[in-house]
């Protein structure tokens, strides 16, 4: 399926300009009236089509990209959406103006909605039909209806009567309320000019005015970066599958503690926290695994009849046996590799994982481990879990070196920081998640 084309937000958008039109311009092609209400005034507005097209070309060729950081001549926009801090739902911009900061100089900051050229540029990355983005991203679950109610006004309350407004106040409750941005535009004109070459340090700028934000806890907001928030929301593939599964009734019942952890990662977006709770799953078994192996490696050793406890190099021998499985077993990384030996077979992931990642595990590594001193030794192929046990010792070493990196942040190591390298974890959640996924289906029991 195709991204979206200029072409299809212009559909739409003038569609549903169409559905607030008044309906009394019907004589002329490609042109529309709409009621455009003010605080203490209301007119009609003329709008046709070929302005449409022009504005959204005009838009989307505004904004650029650096380092993360979205810019077009006069400001920058550090793209972040928000949760409430109490509720897990992404909470939405409800405002119609830009909020701004306190204690300004040098610099315009503000929060706001994502500008429309941003939003049309993101709309564009969406790899949606039309319906479904007329359902699901123009349409917003709270206001149903929004597009079919002919002639209703468009209110811009103070905001000065232009296209961009227009545009605007029309698509403020679509999807467009949770893409949220802080904007910094220099009052100097000379550094606005100068803005695509200083987009490092507006980067920290933003990420400071972030954590200000947060720290104020301003509405309730808990405010996170993200490059790509669209992609994130709307999750094309994800929604497929859910739509193309049917629930089906258990037929197992699966270990209480494992199942919470396991939703913890679920109920939320962050790599990270999905990583280390998809992580303790399988840590639930740390100790489980290697004493169940330890178990039965001891007891075939007193079963054989060519055991004695009276010879005391037998008993000798299998102290020796307890005493090394019991060394292996205190690292954690052999723990893991057991778990995985025990639990996970190539056809669990095969099933799981696509090509993708399947060969992306296989010929490179997360960006924030390229300190590796052996890297090879965290790549490994899943094709080869068939017919070789050092598989799982390559990718226990690598989910290991993941985990630590996300748990530990000691100077002079590798260390994960979700601003820059957030892309780069999310390609090792899925194998995580899939591994968390059959060591509690195999863990389980049957009804």
């Amino acid at each position: 399926m195709n991204t979206t084309t200029e072409k299809d937000i212009v559909n739409i958008l003038w569609k549903a300009l169409k559905h607030v039109a008044i309906e009394n311009d019907n004589s002329i092609d490609n042109q529309i009236t709409v009621n455009i209400k003010k605080i203490n005034d209301k007119q009609e507005v003329k709008i046709t089509k070929a302005e449409i097209i022009a504005f959204v070309n005009d838009q989307i060729h505004k904004f650029h990209s650096v380092n993360g950081v979205y810019y077009c001549s006069d400001h920058i926009e550090y793209t972040v959406i928000a949760r409430e801090k109490y509720r897990p739902s992404l909470a939405p911009f409800a405002w119609p103006e830009d909020i701004p900061f306190t204690e300004q100089n040098k610099y315009k900051y503000g929060l706001s909605q994502i500008s429309l050229g941003l939003f049309f540029k993101f709309l564009k990355e969406v790899t949606l039909d039309t319906n479904f983005i007329v359902q699901n991203i123009f349409t917003n679950s709270f206001y149903m209806g929004i597009f079919n109610d002919s002639g209703t006004a468009i209110d811009l309350f103070d905001k000065e009567i232009n296209l961009y407004n227009i545009v605007d106040s029309l698509l403020q409750r679509s999807v467009k309320q949770y893409l949220m941005a802080i904007k910094i535009e220099p009052n100097d004109d000379s550094e606005k000019a100068n803005i695509s070459n200083n987009i490092k340090k507006y980067k920290k700028m933003a990420e400071s005015a972030m954590f200000n934000v947060n720290l104020a806890n301003f509405h309730g907001f808990s405010l996170r970066y993200l490059e790509h928030p669209l992609i994130a929301i709307t999750d094309s593939n994800n929604m497929k599958k859910i739509n193309g599964k049917r629930m089906t009734a258990p037929h197992m019942v699966y270990n209480h503690d494992m199942l919470e952890i396991y939703t913890a990662g679920n109920w939320h977006d962050d790599p990270l926290v999905q990583f280390i709770n998809y992580y303790q799953v399988a840590e639930y078994l740390f100790n489980y695994v290697p004493n169940e192996l330890l178990f039965e490696e001891v007891q075939e050793k007193i079963a054989s009849p060519k055991f004695s406890y009276t010879d005391k190099s037998d008993v000798l021998e299998l102290s020796r046996l307890i005493a090394d499985l019991n060394r292996k077993n205190d690292k954690e990384v052999n723990s893991l590799r057991m778990v995985l030996n025990q639990y996970v077979k190539y056809d669990d992931l095969k099933k799981s994982l696509p090509d993708k990642l399947i060969n992306y595990y296989r010929d490179e590594i997360p960006s924030f481990l390229k300190n590796t001193s052996e890297p090879n030794q965290i790549k490994f192929s899943i094709n080869n879990l068939k017919n070789s046990d050092k598989v799982y010792g390559k990718m226990a070493s690598r989910l290991y070196a993941v985990r630590n990196c996300l748990v530990h942040n000691k100077e002079g190591e590798n260390h994960f920081n979700s601003l820059i390298d957030d892309e780069s974890l999310k390609k090792e959640v899925p194998l995580m998640k899939a591994i968390a996924e059959t060591v509690i289906i195999k863990y389980g029991t049957t009804i």
